[in-house]
C-alpha cells in the first residue's frame, strides 16, 4: 500500500514540475515575467530629452529591478505644463505603432511609470511627451541600449 502512494506522490510531483517548465516556456516565448527576469537589475536602455513644441529636458530610462520588473524612469525632467500630457513609448526603428502609457505625473522632477516586460527584448524606444489637447510633441528621448 505504502508503495503505491509513493509512486503516486512521484507522478504528481513528476507532473507538477514538468507543469512548471511548460508554463515558463510559454512566458518566456511571449515575452512575460520571466524574460524580464533574464538580465540583472540596472540600466537597460537611456538617454536624454529634446525638445518638440516646447522645452523639454532630463534624462529617460528602462531600468530592471532585483525582481525583473521594467520601469521608465525619468531623472531631471522638466517641461511646461499642460492638460492631457501624455507619455507615449514608439519603436526607435519606426517599425510598429506608437503605445499611449500612461498620463505624464508631473510636468518636473523625477517619477517613474511600470512598462510591459517584452521592452526587456526590445528596448530601443523613444519615449515621447505628447500633448493630447494641441496634437503636439513636447519633446522626446530616444534609447539607446547600456552595455554593462
Amino acid at each position: 500500500m505504502t508503495d503505491v502512494l509513493g509512486r503516486r506522490v512521484m507522478l504528481a510531483a513528476a507532473v507538477a514540475v514538468g507543469t512548471a517548465a511548460f508554463v515558463a516556456g510559454l512566458l518566456v516565448a511571449r515575452g512575460g515575467d520571466a524574460a524580464s527576469a533574464a538580465g540583472p537589475p540596472g540600466v537597460v536602455a537611456a538617454g536624454s530629452f529634446t525638445s518638440g513644441a516646447w522645452g523639454t529636458q532630463g534624462r529617460a530610462a528602462i531600468v530592471r529591478r532585483a525582481d525583473g520588473s521594467l520601469k521608465l524612469t525619468f531623472t531631471g525632467f522638466q517641461t511646461q505644463r499642460a492638460p492631457e500630457l501624455w507619455v507615449l513609448l514608439e519603436p526607435e526603428n519606426g517599425a510598429g505603432d506608437r503605445r499611449q502609457l500612461a498620463p505624464l505625473q508631473h510636468p518636473w522632477g523625477s517619477q517613474e511609470y511600470d512598462l510591459p516586460s517584452e521592452l526587456a527584448r526590445h528596448p530601443l524606444q523613444r519615449v515621447i511627451i505628447f500633448c493630447a489637447k494641441c496634437n503636439k510633441v513636447w519633446g522626446s528621448a530616444s534609447l539607446q541600449r547600456v552595455h554593462a
